[in-house]
């Protein structure tokens, strides 16, 4: 085989290649764009948290990605498959870390991205949603300093999975 040949070889394997990943990319839900975060060790230390002093607030999204609009945007990944509309929980847990991505990289994002194994849902990081999120800290704080809060369910299996089970006069199991 001639080398203009192998150049041509290579050149057809190079962008099969790109048009693979290009493929992959989409299929994560991740938005285009340039990886800032990723709390993985894969091919590279693992990140420290994002942190905020003035709320003693901590949190490590998935991905940090800059979008094609220059837009800094948290990524988190969930392992089932998505709900009708994400949880309230999830939605709380995105807001903190559009915060802690505000506060880290001094941008704040627009939204946030929460992707389930089978979808993706866009979160709009509005005024409202950063407001229950700093209630919803602030009530932490009160049942923080209080010890912690009144048991509101009856099921076992989440006082099995709580921190405090240990120690609660609540637990069901």
């Amino acid at each position: 085989m001639r080398p203009f040949h192998w150049a041509i070889l290579l050149l057809v394997l190079g962008l099969l290649l790109w048009l693979i990943s290009r493929r992959q990319r989409k299929s994560t839900g991740l938005p285009s764009g340039d990886l800032l975060y990723a709390d993985s060790n894969y091919l590279q230390v693992l990140p420290k948290p994002l942190y905020d002093p003035d709320l003693e607030l901590v949190g490590k999204p998935d991905y940090v990605m800059k979008d094609e609009n220059g837009q800094v945007v948290p990524v988190e990944l969930k392992s089932g498959n998505a709900p009708a509309y994400p949880w309230d929980s999830h939605i709380m847990q995105l807001a903190a870390y559009c915060h802690l991505v505000n506060r880290h990289y001094g941008q704040r994002p627009p939204y946030g991205i929460i992707r389930y194994q089978n979808k993706s849902f866009t979160i709009s990081y509005t005024n409202q949603l950063e407001s229950k999120l700093l209630i919803l800290l602030k009530e932490l704080r009160s049942v923080e300093r209080a010890r912690f809060a009144q048991r509101s369910h009856q099921q076992p299996a989440r006082c099995r999975g709580c921190g405090y089970s240990q120690i609660c006069d609540q637990r069901l199991n």
